[in-house]
Protein backbone atom coordinates (compact mmCIF):
# COMPACT_ATOMS: atom_id res chain seq x y z
CA UNK A 1 0.00 0.00 0.00
CA UNK A 2 1.11 3.69 -0.99
CA UNK A 3 1.44 6.01 2.05
CA UNK A 4 -1.00 9.29 1.29
CA UNK A 5 1.28 10.96 4.31
CA UNK A 6 4.69 10.30 5.69
CA UNK A 7 6.08 11.44 9.39
CA UNK A 8 9.79 11.99 9.80
CA UNK A 9 11.19 13.27 13.67
CA UNK A 10 13.53 15.95 14.25
CA UNK A 11 15.39 15.82 17.61
CA UNK A 12 18.55 18.07 18.99
CA UNK A 13 20.28 18.11 22.48
CA UNK A 14 21.98 21.38 21.43
CA UNK A 15 20.50 24.44 19.12
CA UNK A 16 20.27 23.72 15.62
CA UNK A 17 20.64 26.67 13.48
CA UNK A 18 20.30 25.84 9.73
CA UNK A 19 19.52 27.89 6.95
CA UNK A 20 18.11 27.55 3.35
CA UNK A 21 16.55 24.39 4.73
CA UNK A 22 14.73 22.95 1.79
CA UNK A 23 10.85 21.51 1.90
CA UNK A 24 10.58 19.33 -0.94
CA UNK A 25 7.06 18.47 -0.60
CA UNK A 26 3.94 20.47 1.10
CA UNK A 27 4.19 19.83 5.06
CA UNK A 28 3.17 20.76 8.52
CA UNK A 29 5.71 20.51 11.20
CA UNK A 30 4.34 19.91 15.27
CA UNK A 31 6.74 20.74 17.94
CA UNK A 32 6.86 18.25 20.43
CA UNK A 33 9.37 19.76 22.95
CA UNK A 34 11.58 22.67 23.02
CA UNK A 35 10.83 25.39 20.55
CA UNK A 36 11.23 26.81 17.02
CA UNK A 37 12.18 29.88 16.33
CA UNK A 38 11.68 30.55 12.46
CA UNK A 39 13.11 33.71 10.23
CA UNK A 40 10.06 34.94 8.32
CA UNK A 41 10.64 37.24 6.01
CA UNK A 42 11.24 40.36 8.09
CA UNK A 43 10.18 39.15 11.23
CA UNK A 44 10.74 36.03 13.79
CA UNK A 45 8.20 33.48 14.69
CA UNK A 46 8.19 31.72 17.47
CA UNK A 47 6.66 28.12 17.61
CA UNK A 48 5.80 25.46 20.10
CA UNK A 49 3.75 22.34 21.16
CA UNK A 50 0.24 24.67 20.85
CA UNK A 51 1.19 25.61 17.58
CA UNK A 52 1.89 24.23 14.26
CA UNK A 53 4.22 25.50 10.91
CA UNK A 54 2.59 25.34 7.33
CA UNK A 55 4.64 24.97 4.46
CA UNK A 56 4.56 24.79 0.73
CA UNK A 57 6.89 22.60 -1.92
CA UNK A 58 9.69 24.69 -2.65
CA UNK A 59 10.32 26.95 0.12
CA UNK A 60 13.41 27.16 1.63
CA UNK A 61 12.94 28.39 5.69
CA UNK A 62 15.92 29.81 8.14
CA UNK A 63 15.80 28.80 11.71
CA UNK A 64 16.85 27.80 15.02
CA UNK A 65 15.65 24.70 16.61
CA UNK A 66 16.07 25.07 20.87
CA UNK A 67 16.29 22.57 23.33
CA UNK A 68 14.48 23.41 26.22
CA UNK A 69 14.73 21.12 29.21
CA UNK A 70 14.46 18.66 27.15
CA UNK A 71 15.70 17.84 24.02
CA UNK A 72 13.85 19.85 21.09
CA UNK A 73 11.48 17.54 19.18
CA UNK A 74 9.48 17.97 16.79
CA UNK A 75 7.48 16.05 13.85
CA UNK A 76 7.57 16.64 9.95
CA UNK A 77 3.90 15.76 8.01
CA UNK A 78 4.58 15.49 4.48
CA UNK A 79 1.72 15.29 2.71
CA UNK A 80 1.59 13.20 -0.43
CA UNK A 81 -2.29 13.33 -1.47
CA UNK A 82 -3.30 16.88 -2.91
CA UNK A 83 -6.83 18.12 -1.81
CA UNK A 84 -9.44 19.25 -3.86
CA UNK A 85 -9.64 22.46 -5.75
CA UNK A 86 -12.71 23.38 -4.02
CA UNK A 87 -11.28 22.80 -0.66
CA UNK A 88 -8.16 24.63 -1.56
CA UNK A 89 -10.76 27.34 -2.90
CA UNK A 90 -12.91 27.46 0.57
CA UNK A 91 -10.01 28.13 2.29
CA UNK A 92 -8.62 31.49 0.06
CA UNK A 93 -12.28 32.28 0.73
CA UNK A 94 -12.47 31.96 4.46
CA UNK A 95 -8.92 33.34 5.42
CA UNK A 96 -8.47 36.63 6.67
CA UNK A 97 -5.16 38.86 5.13
CA UNK A 98 -2.75 36.98 7.66
CA UNK A 99 -0.72 34.77 5.77
CA UNK A 100 2.29 34.05 8.13
CA UNK A 101 2.82 30.33 8.39
CA UNK A 102 2.40 29.83 11.85
CA UNK A 103 -1.08 28.46 12.84
CA UNK A 104 -2.90 27.78 16.60
CA UNK A 105 -5.01 25.18 16.01
CA UNK A 106 -8.02 24.53 17.62
CA UNK A 107 -8.78 21.14 19.75
CA UNK A 108 -10.31 19.51 17.17
CA UNK A 109 -7.66 20.35 14.66
CA UNK A 110 -5.39 19.24 16.74
CA UNK A 111 -7.01 16.20 17.94
CA UNK A 112 -7.50 15.00 14.48
CA UNK A 113 -3.39 15.57 13.24
CA UNK A 114 -2.32 13.37 16.49
CA UNK A 115 -4.57 10.78 15.33
CA UNK A 116 -3.37 10.85 11.84
CA UNK A 117 0.46 11.01 13.28
CA UNK A 118 -0.24 7.97 14.71
CA UNK A 119 -1.80 5.90 12.03
CA UNK A 120 0.02 3.24 10.76
CA UNK A 121 -0.03 3.47 7.20
CA UNK A 122 1.27 0.19 6.29
CA UNK A 123 -1.50 -1.47 7.36
CA UNK A 124 -4.39 1.00 6.83
CA UNK A 125 -5.71 1.04 2.84
CA UNK A 126 -5.00 4.06 0.28
CA UNK A 127 -8.77 4.88 0.63
CA UNK A 128 -9.45 4.80 4.52
CA UNK A 129 -5.92 7.19 4.75
CA UNK A 130 -7.51 9.24 1.69
CA UNK A 131 -10.95 9.62 3.57
CA UNK A 132 -9.25 10.60 6.80
CA UNK A 133 -6.82 12.63 5.20
CA UNK A 134 -9.41 14.63 3.11
CA UNK A 135 -11.20 15.07 6.24
CA UNK A 136 -8.69 17.02 8.37
CA UNK A 137 -7.81 19.11 4.86
CA UNK A 138 -11.92 20.35 5.30
CA UNK A 139 -10.51 21.28 8.90
CA UNK A 140 -7.66 23.35 7.43
CA UNK A 141 -9.67 24.78 4.68
CA UNK A 142 -12.53 25.62 7.26
CA UNK A 143 -9.65 27.76 9.36
CA UNK A 144 -8.64 29.80 6.22
CA UNK A 145 -4.94 27.71 6.22
CA UNK A 146 -4.81 25.03 4.04
CA UNK A 147 -4.31 27.19 0.93
CA UNK A 148 -0.64 28.00 2.90
CA UNK A 149 0.69 24.60 2.28
CA UNK A 150 -0.67 24.05 -1.15
CA UNK A 151 -0.86 25.84 -4.37
CA UNK A 152 -3.17 24.16 -6.44
CA UNK A 153 -4.68 21.02 -7.17
CA UNK A 154 -1.72 20.75 -10.39
CA UNK A 155 1.52 19.89 -9.21
CA UNK A 156 4.61 21.71 -10.69
CA UNK A 157 7.25 19.75 -13.15
CA UNK A 158 9.95 20.88 -10.34
CA UNK A 159 7.75 19.07 -7.47
CA UNK A 160 7.43 15.70 -10.04
CA UNK A 161 11.52 15.64 -10.69
CA UNK A 162 11.71 16.06 -6.28
CA UNK A 163 9.78 13.17 -5.98
CA UNK A 164 11.68 10.92 -7.91
CA UNK A 165 15.25 11.88 -7.19
CA UNK A 166 13.68 11.31 -3.27
CA UNK A 167 13.35 7.33 -4.32
CA UNK A 168 17.23 7.49 -4.20
CA UNK A 169 18.98 10.42 -3.15
CA UNK A 170 22.27 8.20 -3.76
CA UNK A 171 22.14 7.05 -7.41
CA UNK A 172 24.09 9.10 -10.05
CA UNK A 173 21.24 10.60 -11.71
CA UNK A 174 21.78 12.05 -15.41
CA UNK A 175 19.80 14.48 -17.27
CA UNK A 176 18.96 12.00 -20.26
CA UNK A 177 17.72 8.89 -18.21
CA UNK A 178 15.57 11.70 -15.86
CA UNK A 179 14.03 13.10 -19.19
CA UNK A 180 13.21 9.78 -20.51
CA UNK A 181 11.55 8.78 -17.59
CA UNK A 182 9.68 11.84 -18.21
CA UNK A 183 8.97 10.97 -21.66
CA UNK A 184 10.93 14.23 -23.05
CA UNK A 185 14.03 15.25 -24.15
CA UNK A 186 17.10 16.49 -22.50
CA UNK A 187 16.13 19.91 -23.58
CA UNK A 188 12.54 20.05 -22.69
CA UNK A 189 13.23 19.25 -19.07
CA UNK A 190 15.92 21.92 -18.81
CA UNK A 191 13.05 24.26 -20.40
CA UNK A 192 10.71 23.22 -18.06
CA UNK A 193 12.88 23.57 -14.81
CA UNK A 194 13.88 26.67 -16.19
CA UNK A 195 10.36 27.86 -16.01
CA UNK A 196 10.03 27.52 -12.91
CA UNK A 197 13.32 29.24 -12.18
CA UNK A 198 15.09 25.88 -11.02
CA UNK A 199 17.77 23.69 -12.15
CA UNK A 200 17.94 20.42 -12.41
CA UNK A 201 21.31 20.28 -10.07
CA UNK A 202 19.77 22.33 -7.66
CA UNK A 203 16.93 20.17 -6.76
CA UNK A 204 19.65 17.14 -6.85
CA UNK A 205 21.44 18.84 -4.20
CA UNK A 206 18.84 20.03 -1.82
CA UNK A 207 17.49 16.01 -1.73
CA UNK A 208 20.36 14.96 -1.04
CA UNK A 209 20.86 17.44 1.54
CA UNK A 210 17.69 16.79 3.22
CA UNK A 211 18.69 13.36 3.16
CA UNK A 212 22.13 14.02 4.97
CA UNK A 213 19.93 15.39 7.56
CA UNK A 214 17.73 13.03 7.95
CA UNK A 215 20.55 9.86 7.89
CA UNK A 216 21.94 11.89 11.00
CA UNK A 217 18.95 12.00 12.74
CA UNK A 218 19.06 7.90 12.24
CA UNK A 219 22.24 7.60 13.72
CA UNK A 220 25.28 7.95 10.91
CA UNK A 221 28.19 10.00 12.64
CA UNK A 222 30.99 8.78 10.18
CA UNK A 223 31.20 12.03 7.29
CA UNK A 224 32.18 9.14 4.23
CA UNK A 225 29.43 6.87 5.27
CA UNK A 226 26.57 10.04 5.21
CA UNK A 227 28.40 10.88 2.03
CA UNK A 228 28.66 8.36 -0.16
CA UNK A 229 24.76 7.76 0.68
CA UNK A 230 24.13 10.92 -0.45
CA UNK A 231 25.58 9.62 -3.86
CA UNK A 232 29.25 11.76 -3.10
CA UNK A 233 32.37 9.61 -3.29
CA UNK A 234 34.35 12.67 -2.09
CA UNK A 235 33.96 13.62 2.10
CA UNK A 236 35.24 17.14 1.40
CA UNK A 237 33.14 17.96 -1.38
CA UNK A 238 29.98 16.40 0.92
CA UNK A 239 31.10 18.72 3.47
CA UNK A 240 31.16 22.03 1.47
CA UNK A 241 28.08 20.90 -0.49
CA UNK A 242 26.17 20.78 3.31
CA UNK A 243 27.78 23.63 5.01
CA UNK A 244 27.27 26.03 1.67
CA UNK A 245 23.43 24.99 1.77
CA UNK A 246 22.82 25.34 5.62
CA UNK A 247 25.78 27.37 6.73
CA UNK A 248 27.02 24.78 9.43
CA UNK A 249 29.19 22.14 8.45
CA UNK A 250 28.07 18.16 8.84
CA UNK A 251 30.25 18.07 12.39
CA UNK A 252 29.16 21.02 13.81
CA UNK A 253 25.19 20.01 13.09
CA UNK A 254 26.41 16.42 14.27
CA UNK A 255 27.28 17.86 17.60
CA UNK A 256 24.18 18.90 18.24
CA UNK A 257 22.82 15.76 18.45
Amino acid sequence: MRPMFKVSQVYGLQTQRLRNVAILTPSLFKIRSGRKRLFWQDDVLEFDASTLLLTKAGQQLTFENEPSKERFLSVQMSFLLPPSEDMIQLSIKVADNECSPRFKPNRSVMASLDFLLELDTESVSETTQAYWLNGFYQQLAEAGKLHLIFEGHAVSFEQKITELLQQAPWHDYQLDQVAVHFSMSRATLIRRLKEENTQFRTLLTRVRMNHAISLMQQGYRQQIDIAVRCGYQSQERFSQRFYKSFGITPSQYIKTL
